[in-house]
């Protein structure tokens, strides 16, 4: 009997769930085309919600990493929220999946900075001796604008780190998801600080923490 539909969107989950941990994929888009090719399904219909995706990292990371993952999410975490301060003056957004929480060791910590010109970052990444590299990068946007947008990347106490400089107007135009075409969802300084907290005091370690 064949299978329905929803019994083939979670296997597709898993498949993109096991490539993404497996191969160190940071491409969440591209591993869930490459399973579903790898299972012969071709009707993107059938291909699972980001969320559905992300459920099924998480069950993988919690049954073959334990508490392994929740410590290095942590640790991200922690180095993103001192970078954030420090570039305080632009806005932060931590997105990603250090933000989303199905981020690992080798994970990149990502930050969306807003300025305008985008060399004010870099004024301040030398003011604060960092060594950085250029990296431009696609990002998409409603009505199906695509822009090259300016970003660096550097390495901080062997993390990674990956910026993009959106101009100012971009704290209220969203970039989307490629992998939904909904809106990046962030944490700002505050909220990433809040999510710190409720780890630290016990409580159940939330995936994406909600927006204000």
């Amino acid at each position: 009997m064949k299978a329905n539909k929803r019994e083939i969107q979670r296997r597709i989950a898993y498949e993109t769930a096991r490539i993404l941990t497996e191969q160190r994929s940071g491409d969440p888009l591209h591993a869930l085309h490459k399973a579903a090719s790898q299972l012969g399904v071709q009707d993107r219909r059938l291909l699972p919600s980001r969320d559905e995706v992300e459920q099924a990292l998480r069950e993988q990371q919690r049954l073959f990493r334990g508490p392994a993952q929740q410590s290095a999410l942590t640790t991200l975490r922690r180095a993103a929220l001192q970078a954030m301060q420090a570039l305080h003056r632009f806005h932060p957004l931590l997105v990603g999946a250090v933000y989303r929480g199905t981020a690992d060791s080798n994970s990149r910590v990502e930050l969306q900075l807003f300025a305008e010109p985008p060399e004010e970052v870099v004024f301040t990444l030398s003011d604060l001796r960092i060594p950085w590299q250029s990296w431009d990068h696609d990002m998409y946007f409603s009505q199906g604008v695509r822009r090259r947008i300016p970003g660096f990347r550097f390495v901080a106490d062997g993390v990674r780190f990956g910026l993009v400089v959106l101009p100012p107007s971009g704290r209220f135009r969203r970039p989307l998801d490629r992998a939904d075409n909904r809106p990046i969802q962030g944490a700002s300084i505050t909220q990433l600080e809040q999510l710190l907290r409720s780890t630290a005091d016990g409580g159940h370690p939330p995936g994406a923490p909600s927006r204000d």
